[in-house]
């Protein structure tokens, strides 16, 4: 049996798993059973291609999700911001205003304007840490997965790659069984042509 059989086979032994060698060497004996072998793989390599890809899809789609949700992340950002800006601003208004009209600073800082305008600035920093908490951990997200996704490329290349191997390797195999029965005809030929020579020869005499 030739090396690229033996070699296929003995990568492909734990597919015929309870098997005994002995087994397994005379279903090489079979190029039928061989050629199915090989396609038990290709259907198994191609469903693997198929799998790669669809993950690579719904990662591709979470991605552009989570990319829409920065977007919205970064416009709610922008607006809260413009109302703490206000609010500040009405703040440092509203006590230079009481400054103005004598008011002391305990009771500029107990004014129900100035509290107000303290809230909601206090508030919207906490808002303002967790929305920009929230879009570190988008963006790391992001970044994982579109790793993943070129991991799930190269994968997807490598099984192209095995295909067109395994495919070469097929045609080798057959050639090869060709090749050997071939030959075992022309032994036998020539093995005849060698009993009727001597056959004829022996009635000669």
């Amino acid at each position: 049996m030739t090396n690229s059989i033996t070699r296929f086979f003995k990568a492909i032994r734990y597919k015929f798993t309870g098997r005994t060698h002995d087994q397994i060497d005379r279903l090489m004996e079979n190029p039928k059973t061989v050629r199915n072998a090989y396609e038990v793989i290709i259907r198994y390599k191609k469903g693997n291609i198929q799998r790669y890809k669809k993950a690579i899809g719904i990662l591709l789609a979470l991605v552009e999700q989570k990319k829409n949700s920065l977007e919205h992340l970064a416009a709610d950002i922008n607006e809260l911001q413009k109302i703490k800006a206000d609010a500040i601003a009405k703040m440092k208004t509203t006590a230079a205003e009481l400054q103005k009209a004598e008011t002391l600073d305990e009771e500029i800082e107990q004014h129900p304007d100035y509290v107000r305008c303290v809230t909601v600035s206090n508030d919207l920093d906490s808002t303002l840490e967790k929305k920009n908490a929230y879009i570190a951990k988008l963006k790391t997200e992001i970044e994982r997965a579109q790793e993943d996704i070129e991991s799930h490329k190269l994968q997807i290349t490598a099984l192209y790659r095995d295909l067109d191997n395994i495919a070469t390797e097929l045609s080798e195999v057959v050639a090869d069984y060709s090749t050997e029965r071939t030959q075992e005809e022309i032994t036998d030929l020539l093995s005849g042509i060698s009993i009727d020579g001597t056959a004829a020869e022996l009635t000669e005499k």
